[in-house]
């Protein structure tokens, strides 16, 4: 079984990502493959894992070739259980992982998503916003002209279909993108931002965006999801 495990979103004051009843599953992967190796061993040890971190093989998915890839998925196919883990959050939604998951439907190896925090939903959830038509973005253009066209445009789509649009940033790029959308967006259009999700920081508010511009947010570097909706 390939098992695809949530890690945490904070990485200040990360908690089990993951129901305590799937604690097992993950405790029987000797195979880890992840984003990248030196928050994959702090996310390891939420776990408990039976033995040492550094008896696991933690390989990168990135470093990868595809020869290697398919080995490691054959092997899982064979019955060695194989875990599957992101930076943060759960892999293969706005991380790596979908191409390993592509590759084991591919070889019929079976694979099992986890029960764990996602930012976007958390974020969703948590904004009050349309959460029957919304869609994420990923993240927005970094050159100022592109950001400041795409966004207009998003938020034209958003009031034509009454759909959401989500994106994630660079932490270091947060206030940056914050003063684009004040600017470049509707008074009127709702704006969401929530920042730390599942940590001691954790904050998640919408305002109009004329309302933000009396009192702009501060995330500083803290992680960071982006919604907004025009009416």
């Amino acid at each position: 079984m390939l098992y695809l495990v949530p890690s945490p979103l904070s990485q200040k004051t990360p908690k089990t990502p993951i129901l305590a009843a799937d604690l097992p599953l993950v405790q029987q992967c000797k195979t880890w493959l992840v984003e990248n190796a030196k928050p994959a061993r702090a996310a390891l040890a939420q776990f408990n894992m039976p033995v040492p971190i550094r008896e696991l093989q933690i390989l990168e998915i990135a470093q990868l070739n595809p020869q290697q890839r398919q080995d490691v998925v054959q092997r899982c196919k064979a019955g060695e259980p194989v875990a599957v883990m992101s930076d943060a959050g759960c892999p293969g939604v706005a991380d790596p992982g979908a191409e390993i998951v592509a590759l084991a439907h591919r070889l019929e190896c079976p694979v099992h998503p986890l029960v764990g925090p996602s930012s976007i939903l958390l974020a969703l959830m948590g904004s009050g916003l349309n959460g029957q038509n919304f869609r994420f973005h990923g993240y927005p253009p970094v050159e100022p002209g592109q950001r400041d066209t795409w966004i207009k445009q998003t938020e034209r789509d958003s009031k034509a279909q009454q759909c959401t649009q989500i994106v994630i940033e660079t932490p270091f790029r947060n206030e940056k993108l914050i003063e684009a959308l004040l600017k470049q967006l509707s008074d009127s259009t709702l704006l969401c931002i929530g920042w730390d999700l599942t940590g001691d920081e954790q904050h998640i508010q919408t305002k109009t965006v004329g309302q933000w511009k009396k009192r702009a947010p501060t995330p500083g570097k803290l992680p960071c999801l982006f919604l907004w909706l025009s009416s």
